[in-house]
């Protein structure tokens, strides 16, 4: 299991895919411990909703698991960042990487068409874009 722990929150909150709990993306996850650390609602039905963090939940398990090696990842609270001595700095937000929706959330305006899209993840948009092309 990932495990998530927090500055600000009490006790670790420890998840995985494939388990009882159900997003609104539906994909399923095994759950233990402090979900209110991911800002996470667990409603009676084990439904998941995502508060802060869009979709934390994939979005870290797909971090995590990018590479080969063991990793710590790290993630600034809202409003600041880390910096290196090259590495470019984004006053106010757009930090590259970042989970919280303050840096996550990003407009899109599309006009010509009446399709929507049925999520507004950026790893739902190739389709949707592809969908418009048809």
């Amino acid at each position: 299991m990932i495990q998530v722990i927090s500055g600000d929150q009490e006790g670790t909150f420890k998840f995985k895919p494939e388990g009882a709990f159900k997003d609104v993306y539906n994909q399923t996850w095994s759950i233990k411990g402090n979900s209110s650390i991911l800002d996470l609602a667990i409603d009676n039905n084990s439904q998941i909703k995502y508060g802060d963090y869009p979709d934390g939940l994939a979005r870290l398990y797909g971090a995590i698991h990018s590479q080969k090696e063991d990793f710590l990842i790290l993630d600034a609270k809202p409003g600041y960042e880390f910096i290196g001595e090259s590495s470019p700095e984004h006053t106010g937000g757009g930090a590259h990487g970042s989970m919280h929706k303050n840096d996550s959330l990003t407009p899109i305006i599309v006009t010509g068409t009446n399709k929507s899209i049925d999520h507004l993840r950026i790893v739902d948009l190739k389709t949707w874009i592809l969908d418009l092309l048809e």
